[in-house]
């Protein structure tokens, strides 16, 4: 409740402190760098007026982090003109685990000490950030950046895939393409059908018909592994020594919407109640504070180049330990 006050306080003395014309300077900015253009003068009056309410929050949160009273900075990003409940709209709903028969889960090893960091960039094996756009595509992301991993990794292969692939062609179970999906969904299409490079079956960033050629799969998988829910220990160690891993998270928050850069710590976000999938890349610690970085795909304009650092052993922050599986080839 005293960090709710605190923010509160801070926004208070923030909301008329922007000068007009600064307000105008960076919506102009906003406008030209994502390429918003409006269909009426009305839209534009309402957008604009949903912006200068993020660029306040924004500011107040930044006034605080430059104060060390909050972990993580805040930016204007490409969902500035959007309110919460179209952002909330844009994710999945409730990510949940479906019980089947014959998954794995992962045995932790008695002893285990993890290092101190891990950087699965670091070893060549993590493709660009993508961009999924306004489809609502984060688990065929996830899935696919996860399965290029193992493919750098086992193989010594790292290939984009295609998302679009699972879009238009993975309706079992809750995938819906652009309208959600899950990544645990998504492993069991890639055992049945495989998967296609992104050259051949690129992204288009809507529903669309299946145009899969059998011809030009790249690789299916043997099965997938799950992490037990909320075991951030598990987590860590399967990063650690399997390589990334796909996790669900509750990125439903203003904070994650609009972070920036830092270790991302929200005590508004829920550990249960999962709404967006990414991928766990690797971990390690700031100034004695734990973190996991995270692979996002809402581009390269998003957060740190793309990625983001959430908070690690902090009572399974955003439920990143929820949710947690990872591919086998």
């Amino acid at each position: 409740m005293k960090s709710l006050i605190t923010v509160l306080l801070a926004i208070s003395i923030c909301v008329h402190a922007i000068e007009e014309s600064e307000v105008l300077r960076q919506w102009n900015n906003f406008k030209e760098e994502y390429g918003k253009n409006y269909r009426s003068l009305l839209e534009t009056e309402k957008r604009f007026s949903i912006f200068k309410n993020n660029l306040e929050i924004i500011e107040a949160h930044n006034l605080l982090f430059e104060k060390k009273l909050v972990s993580y900075s805040l930016a204007v990003n490409q969902f500035a003109d959007w309110t919460s409940d179209e952002f909330k709209n844009y994710l999945n709903p409730e990510m949940v685990r479906e019980k089947s028969v014959g998954n794995k889960f992962f045995n932790k090893t008695f002893g285990f000490t993890a290092p101190e960091s891990i950087d699965w960039r670091e070893k060549q094996v993590v493709t660009p950030v993508k961009n999924q756009g306004t489809c609502g595509s984060c688990w065929a992301f996830s899935t696919v950046a996860s399965i290029e991993s193992q493919l750098g990794i086992v193989k010594n292969n790292l290939v984009s895939l295609s998302e679009q692939n699972l879009v238009d062609c993975s309706k079992n179970g809750k995938n819906r393409g652009c309208d959600s999906g899950l990544i645990t969904d998504s492993f069991d299409y890639i055992i049945e059908n495989g998967i296609i490079k992104e050259e051949d079956y690129p992204y288009t960033g809507k529903n669309g018909k299946c145009r899969a050629d059998e011809f030009k799969y790249v690789t299916k998988l043997s099965s997938y592994v799950n992490i037990a829910s909320g075991d951030e220990d598990a987590l860590t160690e399967a990063i650690a020594t399997q390589g990334p891993v796909s996790v669900g998270i509750d990125g439903g928050t203003l904070g994650f919407e609009m972070y920036s850069h830092g270790i991302f710590s929200d005590f508004f976000c829920s550990n249960r109640y999962l709404n967006h999938a990414v991928l766990a890349i690797g971990f390690g610690t700031e100034n004695g504070n734990d973190y996991y970085i995270i692979k996002n795909s809402w581009g390269e304009k998003w957060g740190e180049k793309g990625y983001a650092r959430m908070a690690r052993n902090k009572k399974n922050m955003c439920g990143i330990a929820t949710l947690a599986s990872f591919p086998q080839l």
